[in-house]
């Protein structure tokens, strides 16, 4: 109860901007989280198969790896709000384009711009946060950030859950129908669209409230620099593993068990509950046991959740430890990105946001691809196997790269490398 009330304290201290940044981020979750619920069963319920999905969601991280870095250029000089505000019409758009697309190359085409929407927040999103709170308060705005994706997540798959069935009924079509699909991503999609509301009274910050002294400088011959390769490898080889498996969660439920789209949603929302909470408190738990040692541990100890979700016949047992699994494995990304953040000057974050998002769009951007042809060939078992030997070596090389008797080195050749890394949070 005390760490609840440190926490929420902590969040009444931030900013104005803050606060609406964390406004808007729950109303855009609403809707992604129902959007992606139901996206990979829209593609196959329009008569495509899994391969065709896998190029397809490879497209969408691939549209982001290539578009990052000069979105993260336009971030610096367009500014944040108005950066913000132009993602939010490149995700609207390529939304709309694929929902609507009555063929598959204009779905390839949203793709593509719902990926470059993507881009632009992965290249903002991070440096709005860290030039809006001080220091002292960023780890408490990006894990309070993720932490609310992740609970308004829950409501999303909770409230998600039916919208196949009634707009099944509506229209006159089966519930797990393209129609009834279509119309419930629409709605997704039309939710999102409200998060301009509080992004549209954010403030930009004028050059007279940069503070110069904050932060340490950042270019980008820093990443041929052997702590920051050290930095990044790990999280680029846990994208890899997460790009596998983790988007086709609700095709393997559905292929495996045949659940119903009401339990899928409230299995997912419950899920992303877990996540929330463990996100929110992380910060809590690294004061008291350290970066690496929070970050190994928890990803460590989610494997044999894994590997119970992707072998064992037995649907509340894998539902089960599909919730433990998640809220484990998704503990310390916020961590990481703060620190991150703190790494580059005022001019230079939105550069160094893309390049974080490039190295997480370049795993989950290879995948899908090779999940699909995997899933036509040999079903689930292997993508299982080969996602939790990631996650095991990601967790090994944190360990030996930035576990307590290599910190003083790297320290030395770079300037406050932080205690531990992890992966971005959604995996």
């Amino acid at each position: 109860m005390k760490a609840i009330t440190e926490q929420i304290r902590r969040i009444g201290r931030l900013g104005r901007n803050a606060k609406l940044f964390l406004a808007m981020t729950a109303i855009s979750a609403l809707g992604s989280s129902i959007f992606r619920l139901f996206l990979n069963l829209f593609i196959l319920a329009r008569g495509n198969d899994e391969a065709f999905l896998g190029l397809f969601m490879s497209l969408v991280s691939l549209a982001a790896l290539g578009l990052g870095l000069p979105m993260g250029v336009v971030a610096d000089r367009l500014g944040r709000k108005r950066s913000l505000l132009l993602g939010s019409a490149l995700s609207a758009l390529g939304m709309l384009t694929v929902v609507l697309s009555p063929g598959d190359w204009p779905l390839m085409a949203g793709a593509v711009a719902w990926g470059g929407g993507n881009a632009v927040y992965m290249a903002t999103g991070p440096a709005f946060m860290a030039e809006n709170a001080r220091a002292e308060e960023r780890a408490t705005l990006f894990s309070t950030r993720q932490g609310v994706m992740m609970l308004v997540g829950f409501a999303g798959g909770v409230l998600g859950g039916p919208l196949p069935a009634l707009f099944g009924s509506v229209l006159g079509r089966p519930t797990e129908s393209a129609a009834a699909y279509r119309g419930t991503l629409l709605a997704s999609t039309a939710i999102m669209m409200l998060a301009v509301i509080p992004l549209s009274m954010l403030k930009e910050r004028s050059e007279a409230d940069v503070d110069p002294s904050d932060g340490l400088g950042f270019s980008l011959r820093s990443l041929l620099r052997k702590d920051v390769i050290r930095l990044l490898a790990p999280q680029l080889i846990i994208s890899l593993g997460a790009g596998l498996l983790i988007p086709y969660l609700n095709v393997f439920f559905k292929q495996r068990f045949a659940i119903s789209d009401s339990l899928l949603g409230v299995s997912f929302g419950v899920s992303q509950l877990g996540m929330g909470l463990a996100t929110m408190f992380a910060p809590i738990f690294a004061e008291r046991w350290g970066k690496v040692r929070t970050i190994v541990a928890s990803e460590l100890a989610s494997l044999p959740f894994l590997l119970t979700l992707g072998f064992v016949p037995i649907l509340p047992v894998a539902i089960g430890a599909f919730w433990i699994r998640a809220t484990l494995m998704n503990m310390g990304g916020p961590l990481y990105t703060a620190f991150a953040m703190e790494q580059a000057k005022e001019e230079e974050r939105g550069k160094l946001g893309a390049l974080l998002g490039l190295i997480w769009s370049i795993g989950r951007g290879i995948g899908p691809g090779i999940s699909g042809v995997i899933q036509q060939r040999f079903g689930f078992a292997p993508l299982f196997l080969a996602t939790g030997g990631t996650y095991l070596t990601a967790a090994v090389l944190l360990s030996a790269f930035f576990g307590r008797g290599r910190q003083t080195v790297a320290r030395s050749s770079l300037p406050a490398v932080p205690e531990g890394s992890s992966s971005c949070a959604s995996d």
